[in-house]
């Protein structure tokens, strides 16, 4: 698939596949001119052993990295802090890239006792050291995209969404507000600085100029651009991202979210969430189009990656050559530690 300007190799720093779909991530790389990417996890829970998992891939694809998830719901539990430790180091020697935290850790996710467990919980400072020994860093997605929490009405704008998907909205009070998941994720980031983190959908949906404090008060703290075009690029916005790029060139890595597993697609069939069997999908083409000419244009009256999100136009932000490259490829390369890849793919 040819961009609009850029030349050089991509990375594709966010996706998602399972040992079914191994030939469809290989299929989708070579549709797209992916030169390597990195598969967080299967979306299943409770999370599958990274060892497990490798067994059930049996070494297909060495172009698809892999990250490690931990079943943190054993939290509390006893010795589950050395068990933790112990999956995580075994997991990085057998080529683990990351370490995959999710959403439900800070909004549903409970302990052994019952109660919520908190990103910042001192039990779980093993994770974030025994992370910071092996090498590998934390791509961490907390809280989810502010509308989510809003009063769920038509001013909400993304009020068809959550139509669509109900239990998407954690604004009815049995859920912390996201303004406190992020004050817990910026604890840790804070006391950790040894720890690569990576905010995954572009800092975890914080404001820009929280963003952009963060990039710029923590140099162990990257971002990443999964599921967020719509924001991004609308008006009032776009500007403002824009020199979030310019002055953190380093630090933001070009995720897709992409997801082809046995019982979910992204994008779906309406360039959505969509569920199908199908190994090719229309509009996957359309989906990374949208991504290129959002990076490497200025055009206005762009159709965004996801039209479930909103049915607004964005603007490109037409960033400059050197700062692709460190985007699409040079920033993942290295915050993965892909060596292997070389500098030039």
């Amino acid at each position: 698939m040819s961009h609009p300007r850029y030349k050089g190799p991509v990375l594709d720093a966010h996706c998602h596949y399972d040992g079914t779909t191994i030939g469809r991530a290989a299929s989708v790389m070579d549709r797209i001119g992916l030169r390597a990417a990195v598969h967080f996890w299967d979306l299943q829970w409770p999370p599958v052993r990274f060892e497990d998992e490798q067994r059930e891939w049996g070494g297909q694809e060495p172009r698809l990295y892999r990250a490690h998830v931990p079943d943190l719901a054993r939290v509390g539990g006893r010795e589950s802090e050395a068990s933790l430790a112990s999956e995580l180091t075994s997991a990085a020697a057998a080529g683990a890239v990351a370490v995959k935290l999710w959403k439900n850790l800070g909004l549903w996710l409970r302990d052994t006792d019952g109660r919520r467990l908190a990103v910042d919980d001192p039990r779980l400072e093993v994770v974030w050291d025994t992370a910071a020994a092996n090498g590998i860093p934390i791509v961490i997605h907390q809280g989810d995209a502010p509308p989510f929490f809003a009063p769920l009405d038509e001013g909400n704008p993304r009020f068809s969404e959550l139509q669509a998907h109900p239990e998407w909205w954690y604004g009815g009070g049995e859920f912390p507000p996201l303004e406190q998941i992020h004050e817990e994720l910026e604890a840790v980031v804070s006391a950790h600085p040894d720890t690569r983190f990576v905010g995954l959908h572009f800092g975890c949906f914080m404001p820009w100029s929280e963003v952009d404090r963060m990039l710029g008060e923590y140099a162990n703290y990257h971002i990443d651009t999964a599921t967020t075009i719509a924001d991004m690029g609308r008006d009032g916005a776009w500007e403002e991202v824009r020199s979030v790029f310019l002055r953190h060139p380093d630090r933001i890595l070009f995720g897709s979210d992409v997801i082809r597993t046995h019982g979910d697609d992204l994008p779906g069939i309406d360039g959505g969430w969509g569920v199908s069997d199908t190994p090719q999908r229309w509009d996957l083409d359309e989906f990374f189009d949208r991504h290129w000419r959002f990076f490497e244009t200025a055009e206005s009256g762009l159709q965004h990656p996801l039209p479930m999100q909103g049915d607004w136009t964005v603007t490109g932000l037409d960033l400059p050559d050197d700062l692709l490259y460190k985007l699409y490829w040079e920033n993942g390369r290295r915050v993965f530690g892909l060596s292997d890849l070389g500098t030039e793919g």
